[in-house]
């Protein structure tokens, strides 16, 4: 049996907050007793409930947060910070402005002390992956919503890092431009042969994209199941969502998760408000 590529046991994430009304501070827990395994290669979606601890889950992993308990392995060995074996992309697609899309796919080979030559021509091949290659001299203003986002996977992925781990990147796009990214992004998985995990609010992007569907619980987040995507929906030459199988997994991923965004709304102001309270706390819950 292989080693799985990320393992998490048993962690536990708390936060210390201000009390209401100017009270004693609490701890406030995120995250706890999460345990999952993520083989090499895998392609990960995560799913669940707005302030599920989805997006600390993802800190976690990029060694940006450690857990309160419990403890998180990459090849065996313990995560404890950042490392170029990660690379992360986020919902923003924060590229410097003032650098092409070249410039900005090889930042991070520079801070790396990567010569000029190798880096640009390490840039230039991942532009080339992400279909950019013509538009390597353009400055982010210059490009669409959909190309700063494959720069920012481009960036992410030059510096060959052994897992990707994704922050809803393509939550602010449009529904074509998304889909056609989703594509993109199977393509360059089944090119690559990294290890993915990708978290989204869309159930159909869960389903068209990973092998797996983890679904978490509403806070604090837990696993609550995980659904093996069906190898009838994992084609790279037709519409799976046209498929009836596509239909019944997303509705089973939809019925786990529906269960707990019902929890997160009973949880806030009661039944009248809670709808409608749910959208703020997401800005409120967005570090989790």
């Amino acid at each position: 049996m292989s080693v799985a590529k990320i393992r998490l046991e048993h962690v536990r994430k708390e936060f210390e907050v201000r009390g209401d009304n100017g009270g004693a501070a609490r701890r406030f827990t995120a995250l706890d007793d999460v345990s999952l395994d993520v083989q090499p290669g895998e392609f990960l979606a995560l799913v669940g409930p707005s302030g599920c601890g989805k997006s600390t889950l993802l800190d976690l992993l990029g060694g940006l947060a450690t857990p309160s308990s419990g403890r998180i392995l990459l090849d065996g060995r313990p995560i404890t910070g950042p490392a170029r074996d990660r690379g992360v992309v986020f919902q923003q697609y924060a590229l410097f402005p003032w650098r092409t899309a070249l410039q900005n796919v090889a930042f991070g080979l520079e801070v790396a002390g990567v010569g000029t030559a190798e880096r640009h021509d390490r840039a230039r091949h991942y532009l080339d992956l992400v279909n950019l290659a013509a538009f390597a001299n353009r400055y982010p203003h210059e490009l669409s919503g959909g190309m700063k986002q494959r720069v920012a996977i481009a960036r992410s992925l030059a510096y060959d890092p052994d897992v990707l781990l994704m922050d809803e990147p393509f939550a602010a796009l449009d529904a074509q431009t998304r889909e056609q990214l989703q594509t993109e992004l199977l393509r360059i998985w089944r090119t690559t042969g990294k290890t993915i995990v990708f978290i989204t609010h869309g159930i159909d992007e869960a389903v068209v994209l990973g092998q797996r569907v983890a679904v978490m619980t509403a806070r604090p987040g837990r696993i609550k199941q995980v659904i093996t995507i069906p190898e009838a929906l994992r084609s790279d030459s037709e519409d799976v969502r046209a498929l009836p199988l596509f239909g019944e997994v997303r509705h089973e991923v939809w019925t786990l998760l529906r269960e707990e965004v019902l929890k997160t709304q009973a949880a806030q102001s009661g039944p009248v408000h809670g709808v409608a309270a749910s959208g703020a706390s997401r800005q409120e819950a967005a570090h989790v």
